[in-house]
């Protein structure tokens, strides 16, 4: 096979079905694989099973704000497929969302922990597509989602949006430019 994972993948027996390395399954390391169950399940409520859901459909739908385009979806298994990875599917951004208690401070404030590990999991995900790593999170009873992004994401897409919008005005003028051409040639 020309694929450099192949003899590291624990898929290489499907790798004819593999397309863009969307099948690439490596051996992660036993201890941090229990590092990592244990902090994402440090702070989950259990009494309310089904919250979790309901912030990843609430990402999925703020992500498909233009009415004529619904890409945005919830993954199936929230993401614990080995070919459908991360809690929502999007053609821009890779989203890990977290729902947690938090923890009350001495000041009457609840605190969340972002934990390294999420963050390096998402990224991790992303490494083989052109999306973006984010992870929304919120506290459970809260209607505020948040994000953490990795700044030079944040840095291109501002870039990105930048750019639509100077495109867009620069189009505006043309468009009136050429009305008023079109005004002068119909007199």
């Amino acid at each position: 096979m020309d694929c450099e994972y192949y003899s590291s993948c624990l898929n290489s027996e499907k790798c004819y079905r593999c397309f863009d390395n969307s099948l690439l399954k490596l051996p992660i390391d036993k201890k941090l694989k229990s590092m990592k169950k244990r902090n994402l399940n440090s702070f989950k409520d259990n009494n309310d099973e089904k919250s979790w859901k309901k912030l990843e459909q609430d990402v999925a739908d703020k992500l498909n704000c233009i009415p004529t385009v619904n890409e945005a979806r919830r993954t199936r298994r929230s993401g614990g497929l080995w070919f459908e990875q991360g809690d929502i599917k999007d053609t821009v951004l890779h989203p890990e969302c977290k729902e947690r208690i938090g923890t009350l401070l001495k000041s009457g404030e609840k605190s969340l922990t972002i934990h390294k590990s999420w963050i390096e999991k998402a990224k991790s995900e992303c490494i083989n597509t052109s999306k973006f790593m984010c992870l929304p999170f919120r506290f459970k009873g809260d209607s505020n989602i948040y994000t953490v992004i990795d700044f030079d994401d944040l840095s291109s897409l501002v870039t990105l949006y930048k750019s639509y919008v100077l495109d867009n005005e620069l189009k505006d003028k043309e468009i009136k430019r050429l009305n008023k051409q079109l005004n002068k040639l119909q007199k």
